[in-house]
């Protein structure tokens, strides 16, 4: 099978959002507020001169400052370091006293189970995409993430009935059956071999957007078996 027949994986750079609001580490507390509400945004990135993005701020960031009075409590455990990390963003009054740092970033080729997993470990909702500078190139979300998953059915099934299949197996693709449902791919039919039983099922999963495969295909020949015993 050649590589141009593998299913193709979407990248952070299909999904993520490319124009970008930044601010620079001397933004003032009030553009940083600004920022955000009028563009209807949760965050944004802070980037150097050379536009690396060195962090972010976030509302989170941001309405620490409402809890000042709170933090300042002498009665409060400030030897914790949590206690004095959200104390002293709560009196921050520029972008660099306020952002969460380093910034969490991801390159823009990376596929989107990476950048899932990423997300997933570092516990954030947003990572920055940078390009191969390491310059900011973009932002993916969550929900960026999961537009994956709004791919048709009907794109789906010409993805695998129209080129993954035959590639597979070129002289019986004809008695696959390839049906989608909800992103829940359906393959049916009898083919040769046992091992194009499981390739088959094991590419159809791989497709960025499918949720799940139900592989009721047969086979007339147990070539794994045989194998097996043979070795």
């Amino acid at each position: 099978m050649s590589v141009s027949s593998m299913p193709r994986h979407r990248t952070v750079v299909d999904v993520m959002t490319a124009h970008v609001h930044v601010a620079t580490p001397t933004t003032p507390f009030k553009v940083l507020v600004r920022l955000l509400q009028d563009n209807r945004i949760s965050a944004v990135p802070i980037v150097d001169q050379h536009g690396m993005p060195v962090g972010v701020v976030s509302e989170s960031d941001l309405l620490l400052k409402e809890r000042l009075a709170e933090l300042a409590d002498e009665d409060r455990p400030r030897h914790l370091w949590r206690g004095r990390h959200e104390h002293a963003k709560a009196r921050g009054v520029i972008a660099a006293e306020l952002m969460t740092s380093p910034a969490i970033t991801i390159g823009f080729d990376a596929t989107l189970a990476e950048a899932a997993r990423l997300m997933q470990e570092r516990n954030v909702r947003r990572l920055i995409v940078v390009d191969a500078r390491g310059r900011i190139a973009g932002i993916a979300t969550r929900s960026d993430l999961l537009q994956i998953f709004l791919r048709t059915d009907e794109d789906l099934r010409n993805e695998l009935a129209g080129r993954i299949i035959p590639a597979v197996m070129p002289g019986e693709s004809d008695t696959v059956r390839v049906s989608v449902e909800s992103n829940i791919v359906t393959v049916a039919g009898e083919v040769n071999r046992r091992s194009d039983v499981e390739i088959v099922g094991r590419l159809a999963r791989d497709v960025d957007g499918v949720v799940d495969v139900v592989n009721n295909l047969t086979y007339r020949w147990d070539d794994v078996e045989r194998h097996a015993a043979v070795t």
